[in-house]
């Protein structure tokens, strides 16, 4: 009991609440004031914050420029590797063969061959049998129906041929004098040459697509797509157009063929009937018979010996287009840039034989190399009475060409090319086609002098000449 008295003794000792909010006695405390804090916001540089802003978003511009450029430049590699685009495939002609071609003599049956048969179908009839035969040939009256049936197959011969050709329509954009803008148009023919399984190309006169904002092919089928120019040569001024094949549907391709083409080097060509087709009285779809009545001609043009063919075949002084022979091959690819004035209306075209090269290169978008000179070949008969060696012999030099650069001159005789034997023009035009645009190459030929001909080496930076 005494230990709970003591506890009470303590708890009553010790001061109530009221006694502590109001002491007795005085306390520095008391004096104290309290310090009350109020947390303010950091004022706001505007300027400072503007220029972060400023640099923020042009950081995010270039980055995304540069990110966009990027993407541009690489998409079309990283495509290229996923997703390659086939390669097209190299033009190429075979060699001629002789036999492809059909010759006047073709035509007609040999006596010996006739006679020999005549004999053993003798020997198998009788008397009686081989006069009732001799009779009905005797007998027989060719009519109009005959000769009708011949020129229907002649007929379906140049339909097959059309199939091979288009027409080719160039758009320019002209003013007139109040300078006004119009629009013009031109049409020629041009001729399927080739398919590199990517692209349908046809061959076309250059003049008629210069200037072009746009050119348009239409099919034998009445379809029409747009073509782009792949190659032109500057000697003979013929181009080759590309069509992309993804834009050829399944029934224009079906109607369309790759044009046959013949050879022009037949020994004799004078006299072969053909037919001309395409546009040759200046009409799509015209067709024209007759023959051909020399290929002796040889154009006068830099660095070939192009082969022109004339015929008797009355056509319009712009007409364009092929001749074919009566196999149905491609002979020729008409031109009216080199009509004398006695026969403007005369169909002529370049044989087709000397255009194989040139037109496989164009389609290959493989540059032409450019010497510049004119030449003929040094004969046997030349040699002997005029006393001249044996090579090609430079007739003319073109102004401002790698052979005028180099200081070949009309007179040269050409004898070697990169020791070479050079026996011919038409040899130096083989070597030729076989080199490329930009070669560096040494001519070896024989200058006249006064005290003879000497010997030169000159070497010479080819040119190209085509674009």
């Amino acid at each position: 009991m005494g230990t709970e008295d003591s506890k009470e003794q303590n708890i009553s000792d010790r001061p109530s609440t009221s006694d502590l909010s109001a002491p007795d006695i005085e306390s520095p405390i008391a004096d104290v004031n309290f310090i009350s804090e109020k947390i303010k916001k950091r004022p706001i540089n505007k300027k400072k914050l503007l220029r972060r802003t400023v640099i923020t978003v042009t950081l995010a511009v270039v980055f995304g420029g540069v990110a966009c450029l990027t993407f541009l430049l690489l998409e079309p590699l990283i495509n290229a590797k996923l997703y390659p685009d086939p390669e097209p495939t190299p033009v190429s002609f075979s060699e001629e063969v002789a036999v492809d071609e059909m010759s006047p003599e073709d035509m007609y049956a040999d006596d010996a061959e006739i006679a020999a048969d005549a004999a053993n179908i003798a020997l198998s009839i009788e008397e009686s049998e081989k006069e009732i035969i001799d009779q009905t040939i005797a007998s027989y009256i060719f009519d109009s129906n005959d000769y009708s049936e011949m020129y229907s197959s002649l007929r379906q011969l140049a339909n097959n041929a059309l199939s091979s050709t288009v027409t080719v329509t160039a758009v320019k954009n002209e003013y007139n004098w109040f300078n006004d803008p119009y629009s013009t148009s031109d049409s020629v023919s041009g001729l399927i040459v080739a398919d590199n399984e990517v692209n349908t190309l046809v061959l076309v006169s250059t003049s008629a697509i210069s200037d072009a904002q746009s050119i348009q092919v239409t099919f034998c089928n009445g379809t029409t797509i747009e073509a782009t120019l792949q190659m032109s040569d500057t000697i003979t001024g013929l181009s080759i157009l590309s069509i992309p094949d993804a834009s050829i549907d399944e029934d224009t391709a079906n109607a369309i063929t790759i044009a046959s083409l013949g050879t022009s080097n037949y020994t004799s060509l004078a006299g072969m009937p053909v037919i001309a087709v395409g546009h040759p009285v200046g009409v799509e779809g015209s067709i024209c018979y007759g023959n051909i009545t020399s290929e002796k001609k040889t154009l006068n043009l830099a660095d070939s010996s192009y082969k022109l063919l004339t015929t008797d075949i009355y056509g319009s002084s712009n007409g364009s287009g092929i001749i074919i022979n009566l196999n149905g091959q491609v002979v020729g690819f008409i031109t009216t840039a080199y009509n004398s004035d006695d026969n403007s209306n005369l169909i002529c075209a370049y044989g087709i034989s000397e255009l194989k090269t040139l037109i496989a290169d164009m389609s290959n978008e493989k540059s032409r190399p450019y010497l510049g000179i004119h030449g003929s070949t040094v004969t046997e008969y030349i040699q002997s009475t005029n006393d001249i060696p044996a090579g090609a012999y430079v007739t003319q030099v073109d102004m401002d060409s790698p052979a005028m650069r180099a200081g070949l001159q009309s007179g040269d005789v050409i004898v070697g090319i990169n020791g070479a034997e050079i026996t011919s023009y038409e040899t130096l035009i083989t070597e030729l086609n076989g080199l490329s645009a930009e070669d560096e190459i040494t001519l070896n030929i024989k200058r006249s002098t006064s005290k003879g001909y000497i010997d030169l080496d000159i070497d010479v930076t080819l040119g190209t000449s085509t674009k």
